[in-house]
């Protein structure tokens, strides 16, 4: 589990790399942005860690990394998302399982699920650059609409996307 409490789906090499590469290292002062607070957006924000911050405007989602003492958004789209469940604009069990296949050149490093806001405890399994997440919400869902969100990225770019779904 990360500083945010969020369940990563990581390779046990990639981990390895990564942790070996964190650090000390400065803050972000001088009134300027820094990696640990999140971009200034529209919506809200589900998840910031390591210079990476996933927001949602409505059904929008926006994936931002933190680079250059300045956060950008990624439209890289080097992660490849499939949404497997529930089917976008469609009718869900309650709770739904929420589910998504990641592909990429480079391991894959992070990835999250969320319904509503609510982060999801993912499971998953895989190879470094191919895998699924799924996960559902411990409580069933008030009848009506709802939005899923899927997260994965490499440590140089990634993917978020947003569905909505329905559940009765």
């Amino acid at each position: 589990m990360n500083q945010a409490g969020r369940y990563l789906l990581v390779p046990a090499t990639v981990l390895a790399l990564v942790l070996a590469g964190c650090g000390g290292g400065g803050g972000g002062g001088g009134g300027r942005a820094a990696a640990d607070t999140p971009p200034p957006h529209k919506g809200k924000t589900l998840y910031t860690s390591n210079g990476w911050t996933v927001t949602v405007d409505g059904d929008k989602p926006t994936l931002w990394h933190y680079t250059g003492d300045k956060w950008v958004v990624d439209n890289s789209s080097v992660v490849k998302i499939e949404i497997l469940g529930p089917k976008p604009n469609k009718t869900a069990p309650n709770p739904p399982q929420v589910a998504i296949t990641m592909r990429s050149k480079q391991p894959l490093v992070e990835s999250a699920l969320w319904v509503d806001d609510l982060h999801l405890f993912e499971k998953g399994g895989g190879s470094p650059t191919n895998g699924t997440i799924y996960g559902a919400p411990a409580n069933p869902l008030a009848a009506g609409r709802h939005l899923a969100v899927g997260y994965a990225r490499t440590a140089f770019g990634g993917t978020v996307v947003a569905w909505p779904f329905t559940v009765r």
